[in-house]
């Protein structure tokens, strides 16, 4: 990564080209540019690839649509530059500030994203869309069904590329870099720079300079150290609802008791994530097996107290969690420096009731520390997040089943398609499959460098046993056995997956997915040891 070249001027608004410029000042009301597209905007302008560390809202989707739009040939009706994005929300926003900027230049963009027919996209694609913005997953399909060709495209941006790999989407983008044409310029905008984001900017980019917009320094901020305002007795819900948005590779959640370390475990494990507890009642055995899980990188979430934790050293941790606030301030410090090591960067998360803000904000003057407040998401967010992530993992399965396994799937789309224009319970049991699928991918170990992702969902049957053609009235009464065990809590998970079994049961072009999982649950269900 390089920091020594000479930085570029400043943009300034009159500086840009007159539809843009009047375009930003009719239709987004801008009297000038924010510091961001200031600074961004020259690097992208001049071919320079750059990595931006840049919070959301601080206008940086502007800063990298300008300079596309500046650089778009109109007459060329073809893709020239991919805007890759986290959420089918993000693309919907991007390319609405792209139309916007666009409206006196005639570029045409398009959003494209999973969950929803291809229709539209495919009509907008053959019209000659020349800035294409998206989510990795939806975009591999248009080019592994030839229906988007990038030989034309001179720019890639990732956009919020921290949440795109907490999304679940490296295997794909690593995929994607198959179809970019050689001689393109990369640009990468993130909140944070995580080991595996640095990962992902060294197969994409060649000595990319650094851009942070975090306290006026120019190199990665170390630390981002963010907290919730949560009611006291409501946290361990509220850690559960943060989980899923923020969505950590791996993190240490530190309590201030043994007693909230196993309460907090104990919930986390019910939510189906994988966690492990590291309390002094354990063995010296029991304790070896829980550091081996931690060092080999195969556990995501240890909760511990300050005293079993100490002399623990991990490397490549995304964030470190304080579900309960430290009693004393050098504790704060000593939590919060195990992330954000050996030149990347981490998030330490706090949890604080109104007493604990007071003593965070103490904390923060002291050690001269940025806060960033983040809101508490609501059950509608979670619902939001999970069934994108939801929807990336399902496209990236379904692309990757073998012959064998599609055609078993296709043969179940008649049932699907009546599973998906059933009556409330048919509909009630595409969540459940939903919900059983995402707790099952939330144990399975984030893709690696060397991982493409090709043994994701293969579709072999359980067990080796050769499949079974599927029978509407035997699915019928497993799904009804199925639904007898479950829980309270288990129920709670499934109302996320409503929203999106309704968006899949809307498209005709996503029943193949809910073929898929009925498929996937009869042959796994045939064969389970009946219900004791």
């Amino acid at each position: 990564m390089s920091t020594s070249r000479q930085d570029p001027k400043p943009a300034r608004l009159e500086d840009l080209s007159e539809p843009v410029r009047r375009a930003a000042v009719e239709k987004l009301g801008w009297k000038s540019l924010m510091p961001v597209q200031e600074a961004a905007i020259p690097y992208l302008l001049e071919d320079r690839e750059i990595m931006v560390q840049s919070r959301t809202g601080s206008g940086k989707t502007g800063a990298f649509v300008i300079p596309i739009l500046e650089k778009i040939d109109p007459e060329q009706k073809a893709v020239q530059a991919l805007v890759l994005v986290p959420t089918r929300e993000l693309a919907r926003q991007v390319m609405g500030e792209a139309e916007q900027l666009s409206s006196f230049n005639g570029v045409r963009s398009v959003a494209v994203y999973g969950g929803v027919g291809y229709g539209p996209q495919l009509d907008a694609l053959r019209a000659g869309a020349q800035l294409v913005v998206g989510t990795p997953g939806r975009i591999l399909d248009h080019l592994m069904r030839g229906s988007m060709k990038l030989d034309k495209m001179r720019m890639v941006v990732f956009d919020e590329a921290d949440r795109m790999l907490s999304m679940g989407f490296f295997p794909d983008m690593k995929a994607l870099k198959e179809y970019l044409p050689r001689e393109i310029k990369a640009y990468m905008f993130s909140a944070t720079y995580p080991p595996r984001v640095l990962s992902l900017s060294r197969l994409f980019m060649t000595d990319p300079e650094m851009l942070s917009l975090s306290a006026g320094v120019e190199h990665v901020v170390e630390t981002a150290h963010v907290y919730y305002a949560v009611p006291g007795m409501e946290k361990e819900r509220c850690l559960v609802r943060i989980i899923e948005i923020e969505n950590p590779d791996s993190a240490i959640i530190f309590c201030n008791t043994k007693a909230n370390a196993k309460f907090v475990m104990t919930v986390l494990a019910r939510f189906g994530y994988d966690a492990d507890l590291l309390s002094a009642d354990l063995t010296q055995g029991a304790r070896e097996k829980v550091l081996k899980k931690v060092y080999d990188k195969t556990l995501r979430f240890l909760v511990g107290t300050d005293v079993v934790s100490r002399g623990i050293d991990i490397d490549s941790l995304s964030h470190v969690i304080l579900f309960d606030f430290p009693e004393d301030h050098e504790s704060y410090i000593h939590r919060t420096g195990r992330t954000g090591r050996a030149g990347a960067s981490g998030e330490a998360i706090s949890l604080v009731d109104v007493l604990e803000k007071l003593e965070l904000m103490s904390v923060a003057k002291r050690y001269g520390i940025e806060l960033e407040a983040r809101p508490l998401p609501d059950d509608e967010e979670v619902s939001q997040v999970v069934s994108e992530r939801s929807i990336a993992l399902l496209e990236a399965k379904l692309r990757n089943l073998d012959a064998d396994a599609r055609a078993r799937a296709e043969k179940v789309v008649p049932l699907a398609r009546k599973f998906a224009t059933g009556d409330d319970e048919r509909r009630g049991d595409i969540a459940m499959l939903l919900d059983a699928y995402y707790q099952n991918a939330q144990h399975e170990s984030p893709p690696g460098d060397d991982d493409d992702g090709a043994e994701a969902g293969r579709g072999k049957p359980a067990g080796g046993r050769p499949p079974v053609p599927v029978e509407e009235d035997k699915l019928v009464e497993l799904l009804e056995v199925n639904r007898k065990r479950l829980d309270k809590l288990v129920l709670e998970r499934m109302r996320r997956m409503v929203p999106l079994s309704e968006r899949l049961a809307e498209s005709e072009d996503e029943i193949i997915v809910i073929a898929m999982l009925i498929e996937e649950f009869y042959q796994e269900a045939l064969h389970a040891p009946p219900p004791k």
